[in-house]
C-alpha cells in the first residue's frame, strides 16, 4: 500500500537519482507516466543515464525529444516517475517544464525540470502480507560500455548545470 511521504525526496531515493554511481544502476530502468491528449496515462521507460536529482526537490530529466512523452510534458506539464528495485518502490509526482529542446551531449533529447509535488513510497502491509517485499526491479540487457558511461556522466552533468 502507497503512503505520502512528503514533497521531498527522501535521503536513499536522492542518492539513487544523484548520477554518482551509474554502474550499480546500468541495467536498471525508470518508468514515467505522462498524460496523453485523451487523459490517458502514457508510460514510457527512461535509464538512470536519463534523470537526475538536482535537489531533494528537482528532477531533471531527458527524453526524446520527438517523442509522445516530451510532447506530453510540453503541453501537460504533469508526471509520476516510478522506482521500483529491490525492497523500494517510490511513485514521484512532478511538474515539468522544458529547458532546453535539444542537448549538447545528446542532441536528440529535450530536457525538462521537475518540480517535485509528492512522493509516495509503496510498501508491504506486514499484517497481510508477512515477509513479502519486492525482489527487483525492471531491467534490460545492454552491454553498457566504457564510452556510454562516459556519455551517461555528460549528458547528467550538463542536466544538472542547466
Amino acid at each position: 500500500m502507497s503512503r505520502s511521504i512528503g514533497s521531498e525526496l527522501p535521503s536513499d531515493l536522492l542518492a539513487r537519482l544523484s548520477g554518482r554511481d551509474l554502474e550499480s544502476v546500468a541495467s536498471k530502468v525508470i518508468q514515467i507516466v505522462t498524460l496523453d491528449r485523451s487523459g490517458w496515462p502514457h508510460p514510457a521507460l527512461l535509464s538512470y543515464f536519463e534523470v537526475i536529482a538536482t535537489s531533494a526537490t528537482r528532477i531533471r530529466l531527458a527524453a526524446y525529444a520527438t517523442s509522445t512523452t516530451s510532447g506530453n510534458l510540453r503541453r501537460a506539464g504533469t508526471l509520476t516517475l516510478v522506482v521500483i528495485d529491490e525492497r523500494t518502490a517510490y511513485y514521484i509526482k512532478a511538474h515539468a517544464v522544458e529547458i532546453a529542446r535539444t542537448l549538447r551531449s545528446t542532441d536528440w533529447n529535450a530536457a525538462f525540470d521537475c518540480r517535485i509535488e509528492q512522493v509516495l513510497a509503496d510498501e508491504v502491509n506486514e499484517e497481510y502480507e508477512p515477509g513479502a517485499y519486492v525482489v527487483s526491479g525492471v531491467t534490460y540487457f545492454s552491454p553498457r560500455r566504457t564510452q556510454e558511461l562516459e556519455r551517461a556522466r555528460l549528458l547528467l552533468a550538463e542536466l544538472n548545470a542547466l
